[in-house]
């Protein structure tokens, strides 16, 4: 495929713009005029069968889909989604990866203003029945769409997850929207399930997975993030995204340490990754395994991930805020003392007439 083919025309924004606020203000409009019927035909309320960590999990992944399809809306996203997004991950793909995502291009090109205007809204969409569908089959509806939409842009829009061609946790690998289909799937789960010890044991045992498979993606000797410059060009590449200073700054400063000794920072970063799973398959319900969970998962979401939506081609937060909700929602799950400020009622759902 001609990667060099020309970008859209410039009116391709103006004509993106012009479908979105139209879309919008229908959106809008039928939000008013179902929060105006809801509330003429009355609604009461009444206590979710669910847990509360069922609704965090819900808000937070919510507004996650909601926020990527806002990102999906930068003018950048238009005009070089292909050429500055995915086509950089072809290189090195395997053949079926390859393939898998030429596809993807191919189908994004012909049309790339009325593609980006449906990913955009089917995001949004999803965002939105997940947060205010409460009491509703749209929230059931939202879900199931996240888990078909989510398999198509892990596959055609991450290539999954970096996976084969030297993925790292810090550049967000085995990728976000993976992580967002995990939590459809915990949160399609009946309530009978989220009111038993299950939900505690999966969510142990992703973050066992999560940091062992870490731990691997950092040691792979083939990723080359042992020797030379990769890693500290990887993060050098971050840190020159369009981005307030206060941000980059550190990036840069990480990038020279790292340039300096990448043999022993990668060292570091293995074993620190490895010390969290074996603390996750030990001591699951130790404040001390949680704090330096969210410690090194928030670190690494700014120095390796760049909290993924600065620069302009930001599709997504990448996959630290993930990480971060499933630890407020274990957090919950398991009524550790560090969250006493948390009410662990059950969350009351109004169940509007719709």
């Amino acid at each position: 495929m001609n990667m060099g083919s020309p970008l859209p025309p410039a009116f391709a924004e103006a004509e993106f713009y012009h479908i979105f606020f139209v879309l919008l203000a229908i959106v809008v409009a039928g939000g008013l005029i179902l929060g105006i019927r809801a509330y003429r035909l009355g609604h009461k309320t009444i206590a979710s069968p669910y847990p509360a960590a069922h609704e965090w999990l819900m808000r937070g992944i919510g507004a996650l889909w909601l926020l990527d399809g806002l990102l999906q809306a930068q003018p950048l996203m238009i005009t070089r989604f292909i050429g500055g997004f995915l086509a950089p991950m072809l290189q090195g793909q395997p053949a079926p990866v390859e393939s898998l995502m030429n596809i993807s291009i191919r189908l994004w090109a012909i049309n790339p203003v009325l593609w980006n205007e449906f990913a955009t809204w089917i995001q949004i969409g999803i965002g939105l029945t997940m947060l205010f569908g409460a009491g509703t089959i749209w929230r059931q509806v939202g879900l199931w769409t996240s888990l078909a939409w989510g398999l198509i842009v892990w596959v055609g829009g991450e290539a999954f997850g970096s996976l084969f061609v030297g993925g790292s946790w810090l550049s967000g690998s085995p990728g976000s929207v993976l992580l967002y289909m995990f939590a459809a799937i915990l949160l399609l789960a009946p309530a009978t399930y989220w009111n038993s010890p299950r939900v505690a044991k999966v969510l142990r045992l992703s973050m066992i997975a999560l940091w062992t498979l870490s731990a691997f993606l950092q040691a792979w000797p083939a990723a080359g993030w042992w020797h030379g410059q990769n890693l500290a060009s990887y993060v050098l590449s971050m840190a020159s995204m369009p981005q307030p200073a206060i941000f980059s700054a550190p990036l840069f400063a990480w990038a020279k340490l790292l340039g300096q000794s990448p043999a022993l920072w990668n060292g570091i970063l293995v074993g620190v990754f490895a010390v969290l799973a074996v603390l996750w398959a030990l001591k699951p319900r130790s404040g001390w395994t949680w704090w330096l969970t969210a410690l090194v998962t928030f670190a690494t979401w700014w120095l390796g991930q760049d909290f993924g939506v600065l620069g302009g081609m930001g599709t997504d937060p990448n996959s630290g805020v993930v990480v971060l909700i499933g630890l407020v929602v274990y957090a919950q799950v398991v009524q550790l003392p560090l969250f006493h400020w948390v009410s662990h009622h059950e969350p009351a759902v109004e169940h509007s007439a719709l």
